[in-house]
């Protein structure tokens, strides 16, 4: 019977589920489903217990797990809070995992598996100090910082989607990033604006071409060169690497971006596409999987290396 490592990352609409065979790099199988969001962990913990009895050989082949999951986590793999899931707060989901599967198990925070991801086989395998900006029903990011992920002391460094910032004139009025930059928030601003019933990708993708839908996204791309510039300026990384299924947008997003950043910016680093797309927290735990499996202590992280 093959053996195989199983990467999930459970994103605030929608989980997806890689699994790769042991010992090699090919990837065996791919799904992506709905993520139930209400029912707390119980309800998610029935659907990998579905999709690992899918798998050719069943649960017995699965040597190892690795999750992302859309929030804070402490390196003992306990969710401290996962604001799209319902009740998932203080939740030690590795050692309940473990408990549940009876292999070793990995879980780390979505925007750092994003990184993680990255850094094995993406855009960011020559890099030691970059940030990964996910994109998707919320934003966050992944610090990665002399060559290691950087949680920070409440396990919450990245969460840029808490930052706030002015939203009229006179500075009065602010609002959080993520309520300007998640999908849903999009496709809503931009249905608001022009009718259209487009997802966030397509509208800023076709913002490039069409006036209507440049004008509808202005607020998206001042949010996000303000995020760029703030964390420009607070880290100094390499790189920014834009993942996400929002950044399925493409280079005309960043074209954007790169000319809304305000020309005194001191330090301006790369603005990259993640060379994994919407699949790098996927990779990311996937790589954790297999960490996992080869280490003692699956809640640490080890210097990532890229694949041969």
């Amino acid at each position: 019977m093959k053996s195989h490592f199983v990467g999930v990352d459970i994103g605030g609409s929608k989980t997806a589920i890689l699994v790769r065979e042991a010992g090699t790099a090919r990837d065996v199988h791919y799904e992506k489903l709905e993520t139930p969001v209400r029912g707390g962990v119980g309800a998610m913990l029935r659907v990998l217990d579905d999709q690992i009895e899918k798998l050719p050989g069943g649960r017995p082949s699965v040597v190892a797990l690795g999750v992302a999951v859309p929030g804070c986590v402490d390196p003992d793999g306990r969710v401290v809070c996962a604001g799209n899931l319902d009740r998932w707060v203080d939740v030690p989901l590795r050692a309940q995992l473990e408990e549940r599967y009876g292999i070793p198990v990995f879980v780390e925070g979505d925007a750092n598996c994003g990184a993680l991801g990255e850094k094995w086989l993406g855009a960011a395998r020559d890099l030691n100090d970059f940030v990964f900006l996910a994109l998707g029903t919320g934003v966050g990011a992944g610090v990665f910082l002399n060559g290691a992920i950087h949680r920070g002391v409440h396990f919450a460094a990245g969460e840029v989607g808490e930052m706030t910032f002015p939203c009229d004139a006179r500075g009065k009025q602010t609002t959080r990033v993520s309520d300007v930059l998640g999908k849903r928030a999009i496709k809503k601003m931009v249905r608001r604006a022009t009718g259209e019933k487009l997802s966030a990708a397509e509208a800023l993708e076709r913002a490039a071409t069409k006036r209507s839908l440049a004008r509808a996204t202005r607020p998206v791309v001042a949010y996000l060169s303000a995020s760029v510039a703030a964390i420009s300026s607070l880290l100094d990384p390499e790189a920014i690497l834009f993942g996400g299924g929002t950044s399925e947008a493409g280079e005309a997003l960043l074209k954007r971006i790169r000319e809304a950043i305000p020309p005194h910016l001191v330090v301006r680093a790369r603005l990259m596409l993640a060379g994994l797309g919407s699949k790098a927290q996927l990779y990311g735990a996937l790589w954790g999987a297999q960490e996992a499996a080869n280490s003692q202590s699956a809640g640490s992280l080890q210097p990532v290396h890229a694949a041969p």
